[in-house]
């Protein structure tokens, strides 16, 4: 099973800073081809809604902080302690949450 959040690609290239390297990266196509590759192999793609924060939700507790600017790569979570760096915490709270959705 393969878990990918989905992201509003178009609302992202309206940043002029990310623009480009949006762009570049072909994030629709680089989509459209694991969906191929993946049922090509027999696994699931799970998409995972673009509205779940998953970067501000600590993958240990729960707790969810309120501000998490997007310069700031690396935070304390408040609930527990933990020290997270934003992209592995990320990750783990979208397969958590594409697990989920598959359990449903």
């Amino acid at each position: 099973m393969i878990c990918v959040e989905t992201l509003n690609i178009t609302g992202m290239l309206k940043n002029k800073t990310l623009a480009r390297a949006i762009s570049d990266a072909g994030w629709g196509e680089f989509l459209r081809q694991l969906a191929y590759k993946a049922d090509w192999a027999g696994r699931q793609l799970i998409q995972v809604s673009q509205w779940l924060p998953s970067s501000k939700t600590c993958h240990h507790c729960g707790h969810k902080t309120k501000k998490l600017p997007l310069s700031q790569r690396h935070w304390h979570c408040n609930g527990c302690g933990q020290a997270i760096d934003r992209d592995i915490n990320a990750a783990r709270n979208i397969e958590t949450a594409g697990l989920a959705g598959v359990a449903c």
